[in-house]
């Protein structure tokens, strides 16, 4: 990865060096290049000192509140056979959006530009996107280390160039492009071609971008670099260290780099001795050497023991130590045990846990699984003229630019493209955007249609030997003429017989090869084109040639309805591999059709109009997707409704409810009037063609028998918008379900269909919080929201819940792509969302919380860690699938194109024009599905810490605290909830007992005997005192407490094991925090769980962490309980009262988060299926126990792992060259036990047979 090889010192190649040290010339260039900058904006940026270090500060806001611009001629020197390197720190403020900029470096919003996000997205474009993302966000309030280098391909002689993102010296994003990736690969070397011209880099920013709807980076940055090269590893390594002095390298190298391998350990370990490139010495040192020596020898032990070993970092004089307690044991006594009580069910699995979510993106439909070879068989192929925000509030569209010429090839000066006299006309359709476009061919011309090929033309029709391809095509001339079909490859070698078809002279438009079919046969297996030699002046459309080898051409083992599907609709032709490859899933529901695609973007032609999607394709109104690409609807509603019902799945479809997406379109206006009511009609028509089958006096239902199925579908979900949020969405909600609710039970009376709500686009931020505040019937007040007719906008003052309460019936849509670290830390979300239950005891289905997880993936580009991470997840949706009732993971397909190009990564499914291959997360989601019972069973687990087997339950002390406010503790007291007994208690009128201690970092206390322990305000952190007792569990705390003054509330902590900030462990009851909110802060290892990341306003757990809030006034004394266990040890009760009302009640589910080996337990009649991974890099060894239920004494085990070197590859499984795939083997069990080894990095599925 080195750009500099042999060439220079990366030192020499310095651009430019802004220290940021002086306050009188914040854009201070100390590189003596002299390419100083000017501080700018609303409010400049200024120099000051942040926790440790002279800065540049940024106040962030909107676009040109506060940045520093750069000369316009500052990458005048860069190339492809320099590269170029930014290298800076980086401390995160809180932010308003993920796409604020830490530098952006262009021409403006059109590009050619590359620039830096504050979630550490780089992007560098010349007309299409190459991008290294680190998939996360990071904290705020600490400094990174930030390198964005981009290696140069030195004149295409580079095996591999492109982006890489590092944090602290380490890649966080690896964007290199294989030279074989000839689509990407090239797309580097033109993005390298724009610094040619200066004119494209003139506009160069710290803390702004070139879009005005950004905003400006919050936050501040030291060191900041820019150099005319690529650096190595090493090299950004050197930069960072040239910043730090002795003691902060190794500070550095013990925060972020030092680790021990596993806190059990039973074989050899291998320590490191440098860190950070051997920057820094490591020794290390056994407390007992008998168990494990300094260099991790373990010896012959034959019991467990617990050990301390001390890692003692050195650079020069400085040297710090890190201690690690771990547990040393005998080789053959398996450290962790499972417990499962076969005789108690717990949570009945929900019938539509996992499905799948089909979006029409990658080209996915059009080249993908709709089995249409012919590119723009139609002539219809359009950009519309007006696709961005300058279609303004109204979204109004201002035509279509056709291209109707688009992947036609050969004698195209001989053909004359007319929109007058064609299918639109035969038809007689009103809408002349429907399939006016045709074309004329003149006698003796050739044409070539070569498929889906992209950027290099590349001839993309899989063509098998001895398979069989059905051609139609309409066609008309004022003279007999003929049309002579053949299949060629890439050298115009026949490939095929030949067909030869006659027209007839009338002028009349005709369909051939419906009558009289016409087929072409394979000769050989290639990537080939359609051939068409004219004879005769020829009008033709509707081109099409489809293998006949598709997915139910004959009957289905795995379908009932797949080949009666398929006779019944003519249209209904899927590529067989694809249609098997979901098969596989077992999916029991399908999203369709798609998510941002459903919603349209920019203009409302855009919006996905099922109507436009069923009859006669040559009746279909074709779309552009805001993927790239245009949709010809060949795959529309009928497909996916018999796609659904071939894969023995509910259809889920989901529909624009008159919002736009506004992840783009947030300027234009919801719809209102005669457009609204054309979106309500949408879905109820829907409704009708679904299920409707009064055939005689319902259109819909009839135009779906004359579609060959004269059945009702199995429609019970209904997807009302997508990714929307705000008071646009919520009063369109509002409107679009009152009149759904009466259309059914007017029409359809007592018939279950369940809405599907949305809470927003990324789960954890204020949009999601929002969306479950007004979901909950939280929303308060009235607010003011402009709708538009598509031609003006009117103002409307809306109220809410003026038909319902609230909406708790309905299922929340969720979605979220997330880090393999922030997956992992958030297994158990669920366990905090909101449950209503009735008297009995069953859940209030009306009342609580419901959730269809619609998209999410770790970002790690499919990896087999990304798969073990979702995996983990998926753990928790089992335990908690009282709340998760459907999950799909996104996006489904992704099609590499002829040029090796792929649009959007991760994804499910891989494929091309000749084949499919399938990820590691593929085959988690595969085995989750398949291998999954009826109930979970509860279980029990332990594990060995410090030498002694434990029992992995909720324990740990307590935490009494308030952040930036004044306030009074009276008393606490802590009760067992088993025996009733005051196991401890605390008057603060009297002397403070010895067992409490002062949080770190806090500004201190008094005790008053007449008031009791004073806490003073503090703007960071918490301020208060602690009590850690590793043998309290399941307990009750109770606190007699008043706020004086401040903005914040009380904080009462339970489960405490650790206090410190790098280690906090602990569940935090906050009451009031912030002035605004009121719920569970969640610390596991230092981190706090549920929260998106540095730029979310989220910071507590559950779904209802925004409309919990209950005022506090001051001088008011409440009693405040955290149950921390309840009747059963397994709930967190948390409330207050000042005597006269009661808080809001918070009930979650409480356990003890077991990051060593997730698991879940599900079974039914047959069956009790075991699900564990292991998401760490070292080897376990597990005891199964199954108690209380009868086992045969064979068990299957399945694996999915792969060697070390595999865990963190993008994309590992290739073509034809699938490196993690399952695999079985089977197990004794003994009297219901079963030891087994769980390796490194994998995902386990135990299959015990009841018997």
């Amino acid at each position: 990865m080195r750009q500099n090889d042999g060439k220079s010192n990366y030192r020499e190649n310095l651009i430019a060096h802004y220290r940021f040290d002086d306050i009188n010339n914040v854009g201070k260039d100390s590189s003596k290049n002299g390419n100083h900058g000017e501080a700018l904006g609303e409010v400049k940026p200024s120099i000051g000192s942040v926790a440790g270090k002279t800065a540049l500060k940024l106040l962030g806001g909107n676009h040109k509140t506060s940045y520093v611009n750069l000369p316009s001629n500052l990458l005048k020197d860069v190339n492809d056979n320099t590269g170029i390197t930014i290298s800076t720190w980086v401390y995160l403020n809180k932010g308003l959006s993920v796409w604020e900029r830490i530098f952006d470096f262009g021409k403006g919003p059109m590009g050619p530009y590359v620039f830096l996000t504050r979630n550490l997205r780089g992007v560098c474009n010349a007309g299409a996107d190459i991008v290294a993302d680190a998939g996360q966000t990071y904290p705020v309030g600490e400094w990174l280390h930030v390198a964005y280098t981009i290696l140069g391909t030195e004149s295409g002689t580079l095996s591999s160039a492109g982006p890489i993102v590092y944090v602290n010296g380490k890649i966080a994003a690896n964007g290199l492009i294989s030279q074989t990736s000839s689509g990407n690969y090239a797309k580097l070397r033109e993005w390298f071609e724009s610094f040619k011209d200066e004119a494209n880099y003139t506009s160069n920013s710290i803390g702004k971008s070139q879009h005005d709807v950004d905003g400006d980076f919050c936050g501040s940055l030291s060191d900041f670099r820019v150099y005319r090269a690529g650096l190595s590893e090493d090299e950004v390594i050197e930069v960072m260290c040239e910043s730090l002095t002795d003691e902060g390298i190794v500070n550095l190298a013990k925060e972020k780099y030092l680790s021990f391998p596993a806190t059990i350990i039973s074989k050899d370990i291998k320590l490191p001795e440098t860190l950070m490139g051997g920057k820094v010495k490591v020794y290390w040192k056994s407390s007992n050497q008998e168990a494990i020596t300094d260099d991790g020898i373990v010896k012959g032990i034959k019991e467990a023991k617990g050990v301390k070993i001390t890692a003692k970092l050195v650079r020069g004089e400085y040297s710090t130590e890190k201690e690690f307690e771990i547990s040393v044991l005998p080789k053959n006594l398996p450290p962790y045990s499972l417990t499962i009580d076969g005789s108690k069910e717990v949570v009945d699995i929900s019938q539509t846990l996992y499905g799948l979510f089909y979006e029409d993106i990658n080209n996915a439909a059009d080249g993908g699984i709709y089995a249409e070879l012919v590119r723009n068989r139609s002539f219809e192929a359009f950009t519309f003229d007006t696709y961005s925000p300058e279609s303004g509030e109204n979204a109004a569209s201002t035509g279509r630019i056709h291209n109707p010429l688009e992947a036609w090839f050969g004698d195209l000066d001989k053909v004359t493209v007319k929109n007058e006299g064609g299918l639109n006309e035969f038809f007689n359709i009103e809408d002349k955007e429907i399939n006016s476009y045709y074309v004329t061919v003149a006698n003796g011309a050739k044409l070539y249609n070569r498929g889906f090929c992209d950027s290099n033309n590349y001839c993309s029709m899989y063509i098998k030997e001895a398979a069989k391809y059905d051609f139609t095509i309409w066609a008309k001339a004022e003279n007999e003429g003929t049309i002579t079909l053949q299949l060629k490859d890439s050298n115009n070698d026949t490939i095929s017989d030949v067909a030869v078809i006659k027209v007839d002279g009338n002028n009349t438009w005709k369909k051939y090869g419906v009558e009289h079919k016409i087929v072409l046969t394979g000769e050989k297996t290639t990537l080939g084109q359609l051939s068409l030699n004219f004879e005769g002046d020829i009008s033709i459309d509707m081109v099409s040639l489809v293998p006949e080898d598709v997915w139910g051409a004959a009957e289905e083992v795995t379908s009932n309805t797949a080949h009666t599907n398929f006779k019944g609709n003519s249209n209904y032709r899927l590529r067989r591999d694809l249609v098997e490859a979901l098969v596989e899933l077992h999916p029991t529901f399908l999203r369709f059709p798609g998510g941002c695609i459903s919603e349209g973007s920019y203009i409302w032609e855009n919006v996905y109009d099922w109507k436009d999607s069923v009859d006669d394709v040559e009746l279909r109104k074709e779309n552009f997707n805001v993927w790239g690409y245009g949709m010809t609807m060949g795959l529309g509603y009928m497909e996916y409704f018999q796609l659904a019902e071939d894969l023995n799945a509910t259809p889920l479809p989901v529909m624009a409810c008159g919002v736009l997406c506004q992840a783009r379109s947030d300027y234009a206006n919801p719809a209102g009037g005669a457009l609204r009511d054309k979106y309500i009609k949408n879905f109820t028509d829907l409704i009708d063609f679904a299920i409707n089958t009064d055939f005689e006096n319902n259109q819909w239902a009839r135009l779906r028998k004359k579609m060959g199925h004269e059945a009702a579908f199995d429609l019970h979900y209904l997807g009302v918008g997508n990714e929307n949020w705000g008071t646009e969405f919520f009063a369109s909600f509002e409107i679009f379900k009152a009149e759904i609710d009466e259309y059914m039970e007017k029409n359809y009376p007592g018939y279950v269909l369940y809405i599907i709500s949305t809470v927003g686009a990324q789960a954890d931020d204020d949009a999601y919080q929002n969306g479950w505040k007004f979901l909950s019937g939280n929303l308060t007040g009235t607010a003011k929201v402009s709708f538009t007719d598509g031609k003006t906008s009117t103002e409307e003052e809306v109220s809410w819940y003026n038909t319902q309460s609230h909406y708790m019936e309905t299922i929340a849509d969720e979605h979220y792509y997330r880090s393999n670290q922030y997956l992992l830390n958030n297994v158990d979300r669920y366990n905090y969302y909101y449950r209503a239950y009735n008297a009995d005891g069953s859940l209030n289905e009306s009342e609580t919380s419901k959730v269809f997880v619609g998209e999410y993936a770790s970002t790690d580009k499919n990896t087999l860690a990304g798969a073990i991470a979702e995996a983990a997840v998926m753990t928790g949706f089992e335990n908690n699938s009282d709340v998760v009732r459907l999950a799909a993971t996104a996006p489904l397909f992704n099609k590499v194109l002829t040029d090796n190009l792929y649009r959007w990564t991760p994804d499910c499914i891989w494929f091309d024009d000749e084949t499919v291959w399938r990820t590691p997360n593929y085959y988690v989601q595969q085995l989750f599905a398949k291998y999954l019972g009826k109930k979970t069973l509860k279980t029990s687990f332990s594990t060995h810490r410090k030498g002694e087997k434990k029992a992995l339950i909720p324990h740990g002390g307590i935490e009494i605290a308030t952040g930036n406010a004044e306030v009074v503790i009276k008393s606490v007291k802590v009760i067992c909830n088993v025996s009733g007994e005051v196991i401890f208690a605390q008057d603060f009128r009297k002397a403070l007992s010895d067992e409490w201690s002062v949080i770190p970092g806090s500004v201190g206390y008094k005790l008053d005997s007449e008031k009791g322990l004073i806490l003073q305000p503090q703007t960071s952190g918490l301020n208060g005192l602690f009590i850690i007792n590793e043998n309290w569990t399941n307990y009750k705390v109770e606190v007699v407490a008043s706020k004086k003054q401040g903005v914040d509330g009380f904080y009462v902590g339970v489960g405490l094991t650790d206090i410190t900030s790098e280690n906090k462990n602990v569940l935090e009851y906050a009451i009031a925090y912030g002035g605004n909110a009121t719920g569970v802060k969640v610390f596991k290892d230092g981190i706090e769980g549920y929260t998106l990341g540095d730029y979310s306003s989220s910071t507590a757990a559950g779904n209802l962490r925004a409309s919990s809030y209950e005022e506090i006034k001051n001088d008011t004394e409440y009693t405040i309980t955290v149950n921390y266990g309840g009747d059963t040890g397994e709930n967190l009760i948390c409330s207050y009262t000042d005597g006269k009302a009661v808080s809001k009640v918070l009930d979650y589910k409480l356990e003890a988060y077991n990051k060593e080996i997730f698991s879940s337990v599900t079974k039914d009649s047959k069956h009790v299926y075991v699900k564990l991974v292991n998401a760490d890099n070292v080897e376990k060894k597990l005891n199964i126990d199954v108690k209380d239920i009868s086992l045969a004494n064979t068990a299957k085990v399945v694996v999915l792992t792969g060697e070390e070197e595999l865990v963190h590859i993008p994309n590992v499984n290739k073509k034809n060259d699938e490196k993690v795939v399952p695999s079985e083997k089977e197990l004794q069990l003994s009297n219901g036990n079963l030891v087994l080894d769980l390796p490194a990095n994998s995902v386990n599925i135990v299959v015990l047979d009841i018997v």
